[in-house]
């Protein structure tokens, strides 16, 4: 029987257990077949230092600045220059960058091969039969450069390729520009891997000539079709136990904060009633599917109890809105103390962020991508932008760490829009800003992808930094990149109306954490609101009557027939004239304490907790 080495390369995090070659080391053991996994990714930033890893593993991703570094290595004297680079890929996507961080990147090169050199010798390869590479994350070049010399040193190992930049045609274009690549494993391989090795991936007692014959023969690519788990309740638990010991031995452990890893579902069910236009997640298998609760909280316990690790991330592109009546509510009162992050839909209400809050939510990634609702349509995101506001006030107010980005230039959207947005901004600074605001990628698989045409696109081409990576003709190219460069049909140029929003986005993101917009209501019917935000006209309001009524009320977007059904229910028709409340509306739309969005009135304080003390006043 085989034994398997499941490989992570760099630039992979340090910060959590890979989560599909735990799930595959784990298949492997319900089949009796050893396996090990190597995180080499350690190895190489125990070379270069936590900092300079990850400031390569994030600050270059989209650049394939850290493929780069190895694509030189791999292909000698094949690729344009470092010049070349500098200037065509890095200063567009960069103009800011500085010579110094240039000089950093570069020299990060004279590591390369001596950090090869340290994985071929750090293990016994006579020991294995099949290798595996999880090509993600800037993984690719650094796989083949460790299995080019796993090829040379021992020519009958077998070596495999999955993950993320195997999706699709890039599977098998990989598998037919590199020779040392025995397997490819498009999709999901937590059955078709551990079955295909089983079977006799690799046989002892052949001739030569007829093992070669078979060889070429097998070289293949295993598509995801037959290996798509329909039930996720029957995947094991995910086999951490090599990452935690690999930390545990690395000098760098003091520096790194571990988490869990964990899943519990598969796909996207929104994606599957509408796909938003640039998202190109989970190729072509958007079916949805999701664990059972009580699956779920029997493997986070098993997790918590093995690893003793409380905090933990999910790696689900988006919750089961059903989880709110049954997964979460039994979170807490499951006792697991659990700390977790999750992707959120944002067309959630006060209660759903409450009760993510207590089921132990303290981070999310909110799919916000714009705060205009003509644009949100465009996208395809089935949410509005006072849903997404309301939404992001919510979080922030309960303390958790909402992480989000602003998107522009969608093909069709209107400039005023960003005009809009621009005069926005300044009312949200005490809001968690965006961690960037950037223009829509086109990625491999989305519908700007597949029917580019139809949406306006033209001129579809490989990133150029793919250019810098593999010396192969323009057709190959194609079928290797993930991510696409385009222009419009219309010929527009988004910088020329977006740049007011990408300024006060800067703006926003300098002012994080250090200004307020905050209300008390107290018991004595006077509700406080207090304003330290940038322009603001007085530090603090009072606000009685039909002001505090209709403040309150406005905790989500309510339209102005609303606010005066609700005024004359609560204090009678002679206190809910509409020109009088629009005049209200008005004049706190002027000193951003109300937000004014597809005809919807929205309070933007946030309310404070009851263990504050309210201010005098």
């Amino acid at each position: 029987m085989s034994r398997v080495l499941l490989v992570n390369m760099p630039f992979a995090s340090l910060r959590w257990p890979h989560l599909g070659l735990s799930l595959l080391k784990a298949a492997f053991s319900r089949q009796a077949i050893a396996c090990d996994v190597a995180y080499f990714n350690f190895d190489f930033a125990e070379i270069l230092g936590v900092e300079h890893y990850h400031w390569l593993a994030d600050h270059f991703a989209f650049v394939l600045g850290g493929e780069r570094l190895f694509a030189k290595h791999y292909f000698p004297d094949r690729l344009p220059s470092d010049a070349h680079y500098y200037r065509e890929v890095l200063l567009p996507a960069d103009p800011g960058m500085l010579a110094a961080d240039y000089r950093a990147l570069l020299d990060t090169a004279r590591h390369i091969e001596p950090f090869l050199d340290a994985c071929t010798a750090a293990v016994d390869w006579s020991r294995y039969d099949v290798v595996g590479f999880t090509s993600s994350f800037q993984q690719t070049m650094p796989s083949l450069c460790l299995a080019q010399r796993l090829k040379r040193l021992r020519p009958d190992i077998k070596i495999a390729f999955g993950g993320a930049a195997c999706e699709g045609c890039m599977g098998p274009e990989l598998l037919r520009k590199f020779p040392e690549i025995d397997y490819v494993f498009s999709g999901e391989a937590d059955r078709t891997f551990s079955e295909t090795v089983r079977g006799g991936i690799h046989e002892e007692h052949e001739g030569h000539k007829e093992r070669e014959k078979r060889e070429e023969r097998e070289r293949r690519c295993v598509g995801w079709e037959s290996g798509m788990i329909d039930n996720l309740d029957e995947l094991p638990y995910p086999d951490f136990d090599e990452y935690f010991a690999r930390l545990a031995r690395s000098p760098l452990s003091a520096e790194i904060d571990p988490l869990l890893v964990f899943e519990t579902s598969r796909g996207c069910w929104w994606g599957k009633k509408c796909r938003c236009t640039f998202c190109g997640l989970n190729g072509d298998r958007l079916g949805f599917r999701s664990k059972t609760p009580d699956r779920t909280i029997d493997e986070l316990r098993h997790l918590v109890d093995r690893y003793g690790i409380r905090r933990a991330c999910a790696a689900d592109n988006i919750l089961d809105p059903r989880y709110f009546q049954s997964l979460l509510p039994m979170l807490k009162t499951a006792g697991l103390d659990l700390s977790m992050a999750f992707e959120l839909k944002t067309n959630l209400s006060r209660q759903q962020v409450e009760i993510l809050r207590e089921a132990g939510l303290n981070a999310a990634q909110l799919g916000i991508e714009s705060l205009s609702t003509p644009t949100l349509k465009l996208m395809g995101k089935g949410v509005t932008a006072i849903e997404n506001l309301q939404t992001l006030r919510w979080f922030t107010e309960a303390g958790v760490a909402a992480q989000w980005n602003l998107l522009y230039g969608f093909p069709g959207e209107d400039p005023a829009e960003y005009a809009r947005m621009a005069a926005l901004l300044p009312s949200l600074y005490h809001l968690a800003p965006p961690q960037m605001a950037g223009r829509v990628r086109l990625d491999r698989f989305s519908p700007y992808f597949d029917k580019a045409e139809q949406y306006g696109i033209v001129n579809l081409r490989p990133h150029r930094a793919f250019r810098y990576v593999y010396p192969f003709s323009p057709d190959v190219l194609e079928r290797l990149a993930y991510y696409f460069e385009y222009e419009y049909a219309d010929g527009r140029d988004p910088l020329s109306y977006v740049q007011p929003v990408v300024e006060a986005v800067a703006a926003w993101q300098r002012l994080a954490g250090t200004v307020t917009l905050r209300y008390w209501d107290r018991p004595d019917g006077v509700l406080i609101v207090t304003d330290t935000r940038p322009g603001a006209q007085t530090f603090q309001r009072r606000l009685t009557g039909v002001e505090r009524v209709v403040y309150l009320l406005c905790d989500t977007g309510r339209t102005l027939r609303e606010i005066v059904g609700h005024v004359t229910a609560t204090l009678g028709a002679d206190r809910a004239d509409e020109s009088v409340v629009g005049k209200m509306l008005d004049a706190w739309i002027s000193v951003r304490l109300m937000a004014h969005l597809d005809g919807r009135y929205l309070s933007l304080a946030l309310r404070a907790t009851s263990a504050v003390e309210p201010p005098a006043g």
